[in-house]
């Protein structure tokens, strides 16, 4: 809920672009969406369950449910006023949202056409009062409007018909661009277009009067696999994605104006009780959709394009496995392209010298450039090995579908245990002239790559090879016994060495000497290693920490924590590289990887860290932390429920510092060094 807090900040900001404003309000949307359907689902079930659980772990989830509700409307009361102001703003940038109420003649017309062309048939009213109307059947997690319909004027409210028509923004999107006229360019909601074409959808039907209401129900998205001896991993994922469609409801948005009668039929249908939430707002809602409100052509309303460079040490004459092999590379993704890493792919489908590759898949794009590589590769005759988790949540459908056509073209497709998650990203290609690997933070997928900091490193480094390779046996052949050398493997061979490397800088600290601590991660909630950092912090030891998520240690606090300093970044890009510098009595450890300092992650799932080797490597891991920490344009106060930018205590004097401006400019004058070098 602070994270975002910190989303609601951005965009009440009058000094980003406007679009950006209204991204970051969708943005803050589609993030409490999901935090509901899991997070909220989560306690909701340890309150209500009629299982043993201890008091302690009961009452906490209540107290919990308690904040998250209080929050949830200070936060919303915020957004709304948010939206009022940049709504306003929008008028005065030459484009208008208008309603079914405001459209000109020409306009009506416009809009029937759309009507008729593009929605007749996509969506139908459903009665609810209909025999064969069930909710968990035919209520899915979409918008929808409440039409109350009424036979004639002045009847009673009992005596209305009232039907849910689904929104289909999937189909059409969310926005209907009208024709610009005057200069001026004019946009709907498409709930405001169904709203005008309501006596078109009740053709044959007589009423004298027509309301709509939107509305939509959050689920828990939480589901159990079915153990079933003759089905399939696969099979059982899937009938738990389909259950999933019908799970219990844990809260509904909803038009303040609809009847409180209405809004308790429809509480009823979703049986919802006391520990969901009802939370009633403005005429529209489901806002993740503000994400992709049209510019309607006008420059200025997005940040500047700043295309991912290209590494110029990549030659594309060249082959990008020969470059490996003589020196590690390091990516920073989406300062560079993505294009890199499906060079490499690409190359290995076809190179002669190439004899095998393995990989880690937890999300992939729509249209995978990767796995078409991994097919290719498969075709030309090399063993291809694809572990993919079928249990990435909200991706389980996609990957399923790509784990059968891996398999279709001759990949050995391995799924994931359902009691451990492979979190890792992973990639080993075997060569006839030496092996190479690469370890990332991120999902090996186009789409994020352009939206998400992430690091991969690919390396010939044998012994990191090697211990790559038997994280595969390991997910492959989960009882066999295994002994990595460099990396760090969640859940067996993780969590003990970064004890050791903390009570190392502990034991320095203790005896004078410099230590310190420095972490770039999203989330830092794991209550052993947050109490192990405290500890760090009391013996002298200095933590530094960049972080984007959660984090449960707060700064400043007299003897626990006054040489901890955290910086947590909202900007133009999602912050999702982790980072892990340890001093080691003045020869640091650098480390890249997949792991948050979170429980799960720490417990239940593979994840890996690798140490970092090259010198000129870990000299930008510390160039790109130490600018985290500087940033004041884009950092946060992370000080409990306080949530406050830094920027807020810099004068008007002082340039403000923006990290991902800085690494872009960075990236871009090392590049003309090279051409000029």
């Amino acid at each position: 809920m602070y994270f975002n807090k910190r989303i609601l900040f951005e965009a009440a900001r009058t000094d980003l672009p406007l679009l950006e404003r209204f991204n970051y309000l969708g943005i803050y949307s589609n993030n409490l969406d999901e935090f509901f359907r899991v997070r909220v689902a989560s306690l909701r079930r340890i309150v209500g369950s009629l299982e043993p659980i201890p008091t302690h772990e009961r009452r906490k989830a209540k107290e919990t449910l308690r904040t998250i509700i209080r929050l949830n409307h200070e936060y919303s009361a915020l957004f709304d006023r948010t939206f009022a102001d940049l709504l306003q703003s929008l008028n005065e940038a030459h484009i208008h949202i208008i309603n079914e109420q405001e459209l000109t003649t020409d306009q009506e017309d416009e809009v029937l056409s759309f009507f008729m062309d593009k929605i007749n048939g996509i969506t139908n009213p459903i009665f609810i009062n209909s025999p064969t109307f069930r909710p968990e059947q035919h209520l899915k997690e979409s918008l929808y409007l409440v039409v109350v319909l009424w036979h004639e004027q002045g009847e009673e409210e009992l005596a209305h018909d009232v039907a849910l028509l689904e929104v289909p923004t999937k189909e059409l999107g969310r926005f209907l661009r009208l024709r610009d006229k005057d200069g001026e360019s004019y946009l709907m909601f498409l709930d405001d277009v169904l709203r005008y074409c309501l006596p078109y959808i009740f053709i044959g039907r007589e009423y004298a009067q027509y309301e709509a209401y939107t509305f939509k129900f959050t689920k828990d998205a939480e589901f159990e696999l079915e153990q079933d001896l003759r089905s399939s991993v696969i099979e059982m994922v899937s009938r738990g994605v389909k259950r999933r469609g019908r799970g219990e409801a844990v809260r509904v948005v909803y038009d303040e104006a609809l009847s409180p009668e209405i809004l308790r039929r429809l509480s009823d249908m979703a049986e919802l009780n006391y520990r969901d939430m009802r939370i009633g707002g403005g005429r529209y809602h489901n806002m993740r959709d503000l994400m992709t409100l049209p510019d309607c052509g006008r420059p200025g309303l997005r940040f500047p394009k700043q295309e991912p460079l290209q590494m110029d040490e990549f030659h594309y004459a060249q082959s990008i496995i020969s470059q490996v092999l003589r020196r590690d590379r390091c990516i920073h993704f989406p300062y560079y392209s993505f294009d890199h890493f499906l060079r490499l792919l690409q190359e290995a489908a076809i190179s002669e010298d190439v004899t095998e590759i393995r990989i880690s898949l937890y999300r992939v794009a729509q249209n995978s450039k990767v796995v078409k590589a991994l097919m290719t590769a498969a075709q030309n005759g090399k063993r291809v090995t694809a572990v993919v988790e079928l249990l990435a949540r909200f991706d389980e459908q996609s990957n399923i579908s790509w784990g059968k056509k891996m398999q279709d073209s001759g990949i050995n497709v391995v799924l994931g245990h359902e009691k451990l998650k492979v979190h890792s990203k992973l990639v080993y290609i075997g060569t006839k002239r030496g092996d190479i690997a690469c370890i990332g933070s991120g999902n090996l997928h186009e789409g994020t790559a352009r939206l998400y900091t992430d690091l991969m490193l690919m390396t010939a480094h044998k012994g990191i090879v090697r211990d790559v390779a038997q994280v595969f046996d390991f997910i492959e052949r989960p009882f066999i016994n295994t002994h990595f050398h460099h990396l760090l493997v969640a859940p067996n061979d993780m969590r003990q060495p970064l004890y050791q490397m903390i009570n190392k800088e502990i034991r320095l600290a203790r005896a004078g000497k410099d230590a310190f601590i420095r972490l770039k991660l999203n989330h830092v909630v794991d209550e052993k290693m947050v109490a192990k950092l405290y500890e760090a912090c009391t013996a002298g030891v200095r933590v530094e920490l960049c972080l984007r998520g959660n984090c449960s240690l707060i700064p400043g606090v007299p003897g626990y924590s006054e040489g901890l300093f955290i910086n947590a970044i909202i900007s133009r890009y999602l912050e999702h590289s982790r980072i892990y510098i340890f001093g080691n009595d003045g020869e640091p450890k650098y480390y890249i990887g997949s792991t948050d300092w979170m429980t799960r992650n720490l417990d239940r799932r593979i994840e890996v860290m690798t140490p970092v080797y090259d010198p000129d490597i870990q000299r930008e891991l510390d160039f790109v932390i130490s600018a985290g920490l500087r940033d004041t344009e884009q950092g946060y106060y992370t000080n409990g429920e306080e949530v406050r930018p830094r920027r807020e205590d810099i004068d008007d004097k002082t340039e403000l510092f923006n990290s991902q401006q800085t690494l872009y400019q960075y990236y871009v004058a090392k590049k003309k060094e090279e051409n000029h070098g």
